[in-house]
Parts: C-alpha cells; sequence; structure tokens
C-alpha cells in the first residue's frame, strides 16, 4: 500500500466510536501515543442501562480502546488498523499486578469503513476486553480484601496498651504488599527495656504476624512462651 493512501486514525476514529454506539466517544492522546485514539466506554453501575461514555479523561474503570496505524508496517501488515484493548488505571486504596493481564487486540483492514471497523471491534475485541477486565476485578476485589484483613490484624495489635500506630515502610512492593510495622517498648529495668516490635502481612493464603521480642528476662520471656502455648492449646491463635 501506497504510504500517502494510509488511513488517518484522527479522522477516522469519530466514526468508529460513533459505529460502537451512542455512548461511545474518542480523545485524542498525541502525547503518550503520538497519533493515537482512545476510545472509551466508563462502567455505570450492573445490568441494563450501563455503559455512558466520557472522553474528557481515561481514569478510572472504563472500557478503553487504543485506536491506531503503523505507520512502519509493511507487506500485508502494512495500513491495517490496530484496536488495542487497554487497562483500567490502578485505584488509589490498593494496588496490584496486573501486568500479565491481556486486554485484547485486533487488526482490521484499512480499507474497511469505519462501520465495519466497529462491528470487527464488538465481534472480536470486545469478548477479549470483557474477559481481561472481569480477571481485573477478581484481582482488584482479592487486593481489597488482603489489605483489609491486614489492616484489621494491624489495628487489633495497635489496640494493646503501648503499642504505637501501624505503619509502612516506603519501598518498591505494591502498596499493599507492604507488611504493617509496629512497636512497643516496655518500662526500663536496671538491666534492659524490654521491647516488642510486630510485622502483619497478608497474602493469598491469609494474615501472619512476625513478633520479634528482645530484652525480656528469664522470668519475662517464660510468661510470654506459657501464654502462646496456652493460647494455641486453645485453639485461639489465628
Amino acid at each position: 500500500m501506497d504510504r500517502t493512501a494510509l488511513p488517518e486514525t484522527m479522522t477516522i476514529a469519530p466514526a468508529v466510536a460513533a459505529g460502537l454506539g451512542p455512548d461511545w466517544t474518542c480523545q485524542s492522546d498525541e502525547e503518550r501515543h503520538r497519533g493515537s485514539i482512545w476510545i472509551t466506554r466508563p462502567e455505570e453501575g450492573r445490568g441494563r442501562g450501563r455503559g455512558t461514555a466520557h472522553l474528557e479523561t481515561d481514569e478510572g474503570d472504563r472500557r478503553r480502546i487504543r485506536l491506531f496505524i503503523d505507520h512502519y508496517a509493511s507487506g500485508s501488515a502494512a495500513g491495517r488498523i490496530h484496536a488495542h484493548g487497554r487497562c483500567p488505571d490502578q485505584p488509589d486504596d490498593v494496588a496490584f499486578y496486573d501486568g500479565d493481564i491481556g486486554f485484547g487486540s485486533i487488526t482490521v483492514a484499512g480499507t474497511k469503513t469505519p462501520r465495519q471497523i466497529a462491528a470487527e471491534i464488538r465481534r472480536r475485541l470486545m469478548p477479549q476486553l470483557e474477559s481481561g477486565l472481569s480477571l481485573w476485578h477478581e484481582r482488584l476485589e482479592e487486593a481489597r480484601a488482603k489489605e483489609a484483613r491486614g489492616s484489621a490484624v494491624a489495628q487489633q495489635l495497635a489496640a494493646v496498651p503501648g503499642m504505637t500506630a501501624p505503619t509502612r515502610a516506603s519501598n518498591g512492593l505494591y502498596g499493599n504488599d507492604r507488611p504493617w510495622h509496629l512497636s512497643w517498648s516496655g518500662r526500663s529495668t536496671q538491666l534492659a527495656t524490654p521491647r516488642a516490635a510486630a510485622e502483619v502481612s497478608s497474602t493469598a493464603s491469609g494474615t501472619h504476624v512476625r513478633l520479634e521480642l528482645s530484652q525480656l528476662t528469664g522470668a519475662q520471656a517464660e510468661r510470654v512462651l506459657r501464654a502462646l502455648v496456652e493460647a494455641c492449646e486453645r485453639g485461639s491463635a489465628d
């Protein structure tokens, strides 16, 4: 195909959005992908009547499609229009890994009309996009549940008199994968000051607490161990 005959994304995108339905619209994304167009559709509740399009932003849980043309493609790939499903934005309250979730991608001949392109997107891309979004939401719910479990245990420990408020260190882990940290310092004696440090971590298998005790006397250590053994025997340990 002659380079000069390549279709223009900016020209066809509005018509493709219109072909997808009245609740779809498009927006240029020149800053991130030169010559690309985003087509978006948000979730608005469940059941009938959902799916009003908003193009002023691509934030939140929206069905988003990146529509573009590879101007460097050659041979049979030249002039084909690419439609790629896009991942939702990560929420503010939790973070989780979604880099391995596929949201679908197809190519369509550049000779097709916008209405035909829209039909191909509905038939071939939308099932992939819906599948990816379903998995994404499952992981979001899992991440929120895991976050809630860890936070609840951390707050439970923080209620012990003298314990500090739960905090998290800044590191490269996802926000809800970072453990909660709490500490306690007892009354100083002539020998030392007893200390306790707790680390609360949540995983897919449950929430776990790592407890480190230091500077205890022999009698204090014995009482702690006896209390732990008694709690385990009663079956009250989590």
